[in-house]
């Protein structure tokens, strides 16, 4: 079943998500996109990609440090990413339920999704289907960075035997290459990525970081304020 180009405005109204894009499986030029989704879904179609906006007041907030049992704004963060998640949850079990009614198989990704932690790779990458959907650009920090909110969104993903036709890819490179992110990133687990690669990160020494019960996102905060 087919579905035409209206479909998407109609359905992030309907969803209440900020932003919504598709990705056409057998078009998508990421061989390893293809796969994750095959794994995941046999014969899906199309990836669909939604977003909602993390406040910029909230990702102001954060901090690098602070000392042990201090209070801190950038605590807030924890319980809005909470929320966000929440809504997504709901809207990608709500179009999943929506194709599935069409006789469609369908399965939600939710916010938050499986990882190897061998290696700290997901089980399906949110940010490269995002920016396939036409959604943004992946940066230096390894984010996805929209027109809208830059590196400020939390994503979720529907795969679906449903035919859309993919989003068109941003032509344009939002990541700037100011390298405010690795700059401020307290882990230093950024680095100044190779030529023709969009980032290099550390992977594991971001996760030690966030497992101390240190704050990340600087590095949302720092792309956020180099970007006004």
């Amino acid at each position: 079943m087919r579905f035409n180009g209206n479909f998407l405005r109609e359905m992030r109204t309907r969803l209440d998500v900020d932003l919504l894009g598709s990705v056409s499986l057998e078009a998508a030029p990421s061989g390893e996109l293809r796969k994750q989704a095959a794994a995941l879904l046999p014969g899906a179609k199309t990836v669909i990609v939604m977003g909602k906006e993390m406040y910029k007041e909230v990702v102001a907030l954060l901090a690098p440090s602070r000392d042990a049992g201090e209070a801190a704004g950038g605590d807030l963060l924890s319980s809005h990413g909470d929320y966000l998640n929440g809504r997504l949850t709901r809207a990608v079990h709500d179009l999943a339920r929506f194709f599935k009614d069409q006789g469609l198989r369908s399965l939600p990704l939710p916010p938050i999704t499986p990882t190897d932690q061998r290696f700290l790779t997901p089980l399906f990458s949110y940010k490269l289907a995002g920016h396939l959907a036409g959604l943004g650009s992946i940066g230096r920090h390894s984010l996805l960075i929209t027109p809208a909110f830059g590196p400020r969104e939390r994503l979720a993903c529907v795969l679906t035997e449903a035919v859309l036709e993919g989003s068109p890819v941003p032509a344009h490179n939002l990541c700037s290459g100011c390298n405010a992110c690795i700059d401020a990133c307290p882990s230093h687990a950024l680095m100044v990525p190779e030529p023709g690669k969009p980032y290099s990160i550390n992977k594991f020494a971001c996760r030690a970081y966030r497992q101390a019960g240190l704050t990340c996102g600087m590095c949302i905060k720092a792309c956020d304020a180099a970007r006004e």
